[in-house]
């Protein structure tokens, strides 16, 4: 019985914990497939119950990007128009390309804007639209989405008022 409890309470905790828990912004590379280039960004990611995972990126010279690794409605180097959904708020990428990350997974690597981020920190993200095939989140993913561009925005706003 106490095994059972503790398989529990693991499970549940670490099910919890999946975002990124500090407000650090973490050092990575990013290829950014419209300039064809691999640049050093500062990130912040999460990681959802499917499996999928969201970054938020930062590069040197103050861009933001949003890279997405996805676990279904898979359409390996399709370009269509990528619909990011935040409740009932939406943000549009045209011309987006689903890029394979590995055998089993996808990405898309978007340029944002600053004010999307703060769409994200109140509404999280709720699913994606991609062409036809749609993916939607759970809350809990939702959340960690928020949680995460909270810190994003607030580190950005500290470093810019610096």
């Amino acid at each position: 019985m106490r095994l059972i409890l503790l398989i529990f309470l693991t499970t549940f905790f670490s099910s919890i914990t999946k975002a990124q828990t500090s407000c650090a912004f973490v050092a990575d590379t990013c290829f950014l497939p419209k300039e064809g280039k691999t640049v050093p960004v500062e990130s912040m990611k999460a990681t959802f119950k499917n499996f999928s995972e969201i970054s938020l990126l930062r590069t040197p010279d103050n861009k933001f990007y949003l890279r997405l690794i996805v676990t279904e409605n898979l359409y390996f180097d399709k370009v269509d128009m990528l619909e990011l959904k935040s409740g009932s708020k939406s943000f549009y990428a045209k011309q987006t390309k689903q890029y394979q990350h590995t055998k089993h997974t996808g990405s898309y690597v978007i340029e944002i804007w600053k004010n999307y981020l703060v769409t994200l920190k109140d509404d999280g993200l709720t699913g994606i639209l991609f062409g036809t095939a749609e993916s939607k989140f759970y809350k809990s993913d939702s959340r960690q989405v928020k949680a995460i561009a909270e810190c994003f925005y607030n580190e950005i706003d500290k470093k810019e008022k610096k």
